[in-house]
C-alpha cells in the first residue's frame, strides 16, 4: 500500500494510509445497508433478551466506525495543517475504546450471522486505528 501523507511533526512519521479510509468508508456502507434493509426484520423475529443484544452490537458496530472516520479526518486535518499535532493530542483522540474495545457478548453468536460479521469486522478495524492513535500520539507501551 503506497503513503499518501505524512503528519508534519518531525518526531511523529506516521503515515496517513488510504486503505484505511477506504475500508472504513466501505463499511460505513456496508453497516448501513444492513441495518436499513434487514434490522427492523431480523429484531423482529428475535426473542426481547436477544434484541436486546442485537440493539447493543448495532450500536457498537456504529460508535466504532464513526470513531475510526473522526479518526482519520483530524489526521488528514492535521496533514493540512488546520489542526496542530498538540492540539489533536489533547483534544481529538480516538474514543470510545471502553466500550468499542469490550469482548463481544456471548450472545452475539446467537444473533444473525451479519450483524456478527460486521462486528468482528468493525472491532478489527477498531483495534488497528486504535494502535495507530497510540503510535500517532506515543502513547504505546
Amino acid at each position: 500500500m503506497r503513503p499518501v501523507a505524512r503528519s508534519q511533526d518531525a518526531d511523529n512519521q506516521l503515515l496517513f494510509l488510504p486503505g484505511v479510509f477506504n475500508e472504513t468508508l466501505a463499511l460505513l456502507f456496508d453497516a448501513h445497508h444492513y441495518f436499513q434493509s434487514r434490522e427492523v426484520d431480523e429484531q423482529a423475529s428475535l426473542p426481547a433478551t436477544e434484541r436486546a443484544v442485537y440493539a447493543s452490537e448495532m450500536t457498537r458496530v456504529t460508535m466504532r466506525l464513526t470513531s475510526v472516520m473522526a479518526w482519520i479526518m483530524v489526521r488528514r486535518a492535521i496533514h493540512a495543517g488546520r489542526i496542530e499535532q498538540e492540539k489533536a493530542a489533547k483534544e481529538y483522540r480516538l474514543d470510545g475504546s471502553e466500550v468499542c474495545l469490550a469482548e463481544p457478548s456471548a450472545e452475539l453468536q446467537q444473533l444473525p450471522y451479519y450483524l456478527g460479521y460486521l462486528a468482528d469486522r468493525s472491532r478489527h478495524l477498531y483495534e488497528r486505528v486504535h494502535r495507530l492513535d497510540q503510535l500517532a500520539y506515543g502513547t504505546m507501551h
